[in-house]
């Protein structure tokens, strides 16, 4: 898909298939995985915690990208900032005092490259690097608090995914297979498993997605993912994880203005953590995020997009930090 299937000037009106490209044209977390904005994993902190335990997970999703042209290659980029300072116990926020981790703030910087071989099958990979920032209270439940700051920049796990968009001639309903590979560290000093860029361990993950016209200017797009560990590490495998995507946006202001307003739903749930080095007590969420944004047709070759997270539901297990909004944006060149 690409600025050739949205915009004006002699080009093929594919308005579902822009939305599918450029809702958040990066990847699939918090699509769900545990390289995207969607969670992560790896080694035993390095401070014992007294009381509940914060679960570290993010929670912005990042749905993959449908193909709309047998001879289309993109590269994308995608920036999201996620800023975890809200404390919950089950469905109910809770005062930080509670909670021995205080602050997690991350920027997340995904690559997202596409090629499509023909009409029925293409290939992506996506290539995250996290930067991340960790601040708990070390001796929580006792005085005096001992505050203790942690950070962590590396590359978080590649994705290699499939795509196979033969089933009509528009490539408008697609299935997505492929793994999560143990590229990303889980030793970060002063990271717990849950928090790491890695979760050490090897993913399977399927899903599909189809996208289609409501009305003139009116187009939507759906998407599932589902993710789940082959395998542990040191102790430690990742809870399964469902993402689910819909999105519909306007492309009336198309030929004046070159831009189109979105609105997602994105739908994530996740089980509890398992292994010696887990804490399923404190892992495992279910969310749902309202998210508007907007689309731009910056030329013959390039589009961008941006949108802010907003939560409108939180059910965590145990205690845990979440987000209480997300902001992302980026671009995508098509070749």
């Amino acid at each position: 898909m690409s600025a050739r299937g949205w915009s004006g000037g002699g080009r093929v009106r594919r308005s579902g298939a822009a939305l599918a490209m450029l809702m958040l044209a990066s990847g699939v977390l918090l699509g769900a995985c545990a390289s995207s904005p969607v969670g992560s994993g790896t080694t035993t902190t390095t401070a014992p915690v007294e009381g509940p335990k914060i679960d570290k997970l993010p929670t912005v999703p990042k749905p993959s990208t449908a193909p709309t042209s047998p001879d289309l290659s993109t590269v994308a980029g995608q920036t999201t900032f996620l800023n975890q300072d809200q404390a919950m116990r089950g469905g109910s926020k809770i005062p930080l005092s509670q909670s021995g981790d205080q602050h997690i703030n991350t920027t997340f910087y995904n690559l997202n490259v596409q090629y499509q071989l023909n009409r029925s099958w293409g290939i992506m990979a996506m290539v995250p690097y996290w930067q991340r920032r960790f601040t708990t209270n070390a001796n929580f439940g006792a005085t005096p608090a001992q505050i203790e700051n942690y950070s962590a920049d590396a590359l978080s796990d590649v994705r290699i995914e499939g795509i196979y968009s033969g089933f009509s001639p528009d490539m408008s309903t697609g299935l997505i297979f492929g793994l999560k590979l143990p590229t990303g560290t889980h030793t970060a000093t002063g990271l717990d498993r849950d928090t790491q860029p890695g979760t050490g361990t090897t993913d399977v993950l399927l899903g599909g997605y189809k996208w289609g016209n409501l009305a003139p200017n009116w187009s939507w797009y759906a998407q599932g993912i589902f993710r789940s560990a082959l395998d542990s590490r040191d102790g430690y495998r990742p809870g399964n994880s469902l993402h689910l995507v819909g999105a519909v946006h306007y492309d009336g202001f198309r030929f004046k203005d070159h831009v189109a307003p979105m609105l997602q739903v994105n739908v994530n749930g996740r089980l509890s953590d398992s292994g010696i080095n887990s804490d399923p007590a404190n892992s495992g969420l279910r969310s749902v995020f309202i998210t508007p944004g907007l689309l731009f047709d910056l030329g013959r070759h390039w589009m961008a997009n941006a949108e802010i997270y907003i939560p409108v539901y939180y059910h965590v297990t145990g205690v845990q930090l979440v987000p209480q909004q997300d902001f992302s944006f980026g671009f995508t060149y098509n070749m």
